[in-house]
């Protein structure tokens, strides 16, 4: 009989041995086989930048928060902008773009019938006759909350093409947060400049 642990180990191995980038591309996961993940539907390949995106959130107990915004962001399903921490569902997203991500609706890029938001899927637009914005294959049906995916969606774009550079630079794009190795500090993916 083979034990437990190696059992386990044996599985895992085989598991991560198998592609899983459809399931990815849709749930917003990683591909141990390719090593990349999908967030929105764009193809990362650092894990640090797609782990910092916490793209399915994550449980903070309210005694942990200090915030009384971020408190009632966290009963209203809403988003403190002074600590860019949003939360659907009781799951704390700490990013815009995650954020209003969580908000929108999935959809299976081969049912979209209408042909503006099959083509806005491809990275994002809002089709007027339908009234939706498309970034990646979620579904956005509040125009604002579009605008803001929109801008985090260019943002990401911005953070990958940064991970080359400094994946920790990357990270802090899309968190709004400093490099602690570059010591540049991110506004809405941009440097900017710190008063002395």
């Amino acid at each position: 009989m083979i034990p437990l642990v190696v059992a386990w180990t044996v599985f895992a191995v085989m598991a991560a041995q198998e592609c899983t980038c459809s399931m990815a591309i849709q749930r917003g996961g990683w591909c141990d086989e390719h090593e990349k993940g999908y967030v929105a539907s764009i193809e990362i390949h650092s894990e640090m930048l797609f782990e910092t995106l916490d793209a399915h959130g994550h449980v903070i107990a309210p005694e942990f928060i200090r915030c009384t915004r971020c408190l009632e962001a966290r009963e209203t399903d809403d988003f403190c902008g002074e600590h860019r921490i949003g939360f659907v569902d009781g799951l704390a997203y700490l990013s815009p773009l995650t954020y209003h991500l969580a908000n929108g609706e999935i959809k299976d890029l081969f049912r979209i019938a209408c042909p503006v938001c099959r083509k806005n899927a491809e990275s994002y637009g809002w089709c007027p006759k339908c009234n939706v914005g498309m970034v990646g294959h979620v579904e956005i049906r509040d125009p604002e909350s579009f605008k803001t995916l929109s801008r985090a969606y260019d943002t990401l774009l911005s953070a990958r093409d940064t991970v080359a550079r400094c994946e920790l630079c990357a990270s802090a794009m899309v968190v709004d947060g400093r490099c602690p190795v570059c010591k540049i500090t991110y506004k809405d993916g941009k440097p900017i400049e710190l008063p002395e």
